[in-house]
């Protein structure tokens, strides 16, 4: 009876054992099919219909031995377009990267443009306030002139101011600092400061007296000033202070600038009208044209003693009837400079090396010069140079007067210098 029963227990878990062995193969058959039904459906994907139905009809041909010519071409037209769509989709897969690259691209250069133009706005704003405190000094610069007017009025005849208002005007000039504003829709690239320009001309108009004129310029700061269109004819200007000034279209007919600093100056359209029987030329004595420019200028019959013109730029300059005396126009960057009728005594010339020899033109018509500054002028490498004509020739007497510890007399000192004229 135990037998029995045991044996009836092994054939239940036989048949259990059975059906779940059934079950995993099914389940198995089942995974099999799936996969291969997906890898059949990405090989049709991948290959295309047309492509996979001509394999197919190669396959059973080769298989039944009856292979056509006709198969074989569509086999390989199948193949062919099937490769150039997938090649064409791959491109675009492909590109959408560079493409989105491109976008990010295109948008960060626009994001800095705008930053861009966000930091000029913000340089402008900061500029323009700066132009707005120099604009509340004008209340300073109006009570000064209403002193200057108020002094000259209680004494019409002297002409002088007090050392108080002089003091005054010095202060204010240095408080005018040169600035960069909005000309336009952009920030000047140069500082300057018209400010001080209106300073020195309503100082000019007021009339003054040299001694006055000579404590202010002293002092006073007229650097970066701006001057256009100005007439300063017959203005003393000695020992002024007009370095990186920008004097455009300004006339100084008979004008004292002996002494001035003008380093750096730019003088544009500047003239001298040194002709007629009343006009009187201007005196650039001991003045300092250190890297200034001058452009479109005439000094015409204008006297330069000991004037430094180092390292200046000269375009279309007019020294005609000048006199130059122990003068410096050396590493000059100069091109149609006109000396015609000038005297030039121990002056030094010489051109910037990359620019000698190139399209610099001088003219010497007539001129007067000693032997020094002949050899000079001999050593330029100009296409033309004056020819000394040693049958024309004439004595002048130098004289230099000065004074030597308490003597209250000068010394004066003569020396008779020989100058040649020359033909061009």
């Amino acid at each position: 009876m135990e037998n029995s029963d045991k044996h009836t227990e092994l054939e239940q878990e036989n048949r259990r054992l059975r059906e779940r062995l059934a079950l995993l193969e099914a389940q198995l058959l089942l995974r099999k099919a799936s996969r291969n039904k997906l890898v059949l459906v990405l090989l049709r994907t991948f290959t295309g219909k047309s492509l996979y139905s001509s394999v197919t009809q190669l396959v059973d041909e080769v298989a039944e031995r009856r292979l056509e010519r006709e198969t074989i071409k569509k086999v390989l037209y199948a193949t062919l377009r099937r490769v150039t769509r997938v090649g064409a989709v791959m491109l675009l897969v492909a590109l959408g990267p560079l493409v989105l690259a491109g976008l990010q691209t295109y948008y960060l250069k626009k994001q800095n443009e705008k930053l861009d133009i966000q930091n000029k706005r913000i340089e402008q704003q900061t500029y323009l306030q700066e132009a707005e405190r120099r604009s509340s000094l004008v209340f300073l610069f109006d009570n000064v002139l209403n002193k200057v007017d108020e002094e000259l009025r209680m004494n019409p005849g002297r002409r002088a101011l007090s050392p108080q208002l002089v003091g005054r005007i010095v202060a204010l000039t240095k408080a005018l600092k040169p600035y960069r504003f909005l000309e336009g829709d952009s920030i000047t690239a140069e500082m300057s400061s018209p400010e001080r320009g209106q300073v020195l001309l309503s100082l000019l108009a007021s009339k003054l007296s040299k001694s006055t004129y000579d404590q202010i310029f002293l002092l006073a700061d007229f650097s970066y000033t701006t001057l256009q269109h100005v007439n300063l004819d017959g203005a003393y200007l000695r020992n002024i202070n007009l370095s990186h000034a920008v004097l455009e279209s300004v006339s100084l007919t008979g004008a004292d600038l002996r002494n001035a600093n003008l380093e750096g100056a730019q003088l544009r359209g500047a003239r001298v009208l040194a002709t007629g029987g009343s006009a009187r030329p201007a005196s650039f004595d001991f003045a300092n044209f250190h890297k200034a420019i001058l452009n479109n200028c005439d000094f015409s019959g204008s006297s330069f003693d000991y004037t430094n013109f180092t390292r200046a730029q000269l375009h279309l300059v007019s020294f005609r009837n000048a006199f130059f005396n122990q003068a410096r126009l050396v590493e000059l960057q100069a091109d149609t400079l006109d000396f015609g009728g000038a005297t030039l005594l121990n002056t030094n010339l010489s051109l910037l090396e990359k620019d000698a020899g190139t399209t610099t033109v001088f003219h010497w018509p007539d001129i007067h010069l000693d032997t020094a500054t002949y050899r000079q002028i001999r050593q330029l490498p100009l296409r033309a140079l004056p020819v000394l004509d040693t049958a024309q020739r004439e004595f002048r007497i130098k004289r230099d007067t000065f004074y030597v510890g308490d003597t209250s007399q000068p010394i004066v000192v003569e020396d008779s210098v020989e100058l040649f004229r020359t033909r061009q």
